[in-house]
């Protein structure tokens, strides 16, 4: 048997604020924003931040003697520190990206090389490298990092003048530049 519902029961305030918070919650669920997007399973990262974004890495240097390079990052990661520089000129070098949340190891291989003979009456050389990199995380915030992209490296220097004129075997000034254009995510 079927019981007949009373319509003023059904329309009262307490049935009518009851929809309203139905309605309101659901609105508010679709338009809400969801915040990052969620994360992949297994990963602490939001997934947004699992793509790879652009990232260019700079060392210099002015101290033929020393592997210490100045470092400065911007892209993804945008911050100042200094470089355990390895052999860009070798074959495969490893150099360690240092920065105060972390370090990176960026693993370059040269696929092309150009070296100049010093000029006769400057004593002035240049060198450059070319070719590719990977990056490899290796501590703190930067642990799970990896990335890769190309580089080139440039060797400005000049030697010094020997008695006679000529050019000696010892460096009277030198400027190293390494360039990287890639992407990275951590």
């Amino acid at each position: 048997m079927r019981r007949a519902v009373n319509s003023k029961a059904v329309t009262g305030p307490a049935v009518r604020a009851a929809t309203v918070a139905v309605a309101l919650t659901a609105g508010l669920l679709l338009a809400w924003p969801a915040g990052p997007a969620l994360a992949a399973p297994g990963s602490a990262q939001p997934a947004a931040a699992a793509r790879h974004l652009p990232e260019r890495f700079h060392l210099t240097s002015d101290d033929p003697s020393s592997n210490r390079q100045h470092l400065q990052a911007a892209g993804a990661l945008t911050a100042k520190g200094y470089a355990l520089a390895g052999d860009f000129a070798s074959r495969r070098g490893v150099s360690v990206l240092v920065f105060p949340r972390g370090r990176l190891h960026l693993v370059t291989k040269a696929t092309s090389t150009s070296e100049s003979v010093p000029n006769a009456t400057s004593c002035k050389f240049t060198e450059v490298f070319k070719g590719s990199y990977m990056i490899h995380g290796s501590a703190g915030r930067y642990r799970h990092a990896t990335g890769s992209g190309s580089y080139v490296t440039r060797i400005f220097g000049k030697l010094k003048k020997t008695r006679s004129g000529g050019c000696g075997t010892g460096l009277a000034s030198f400027w190293q530049s390494t360039r990287t254009t890639g992407s990275l995510h951590w």
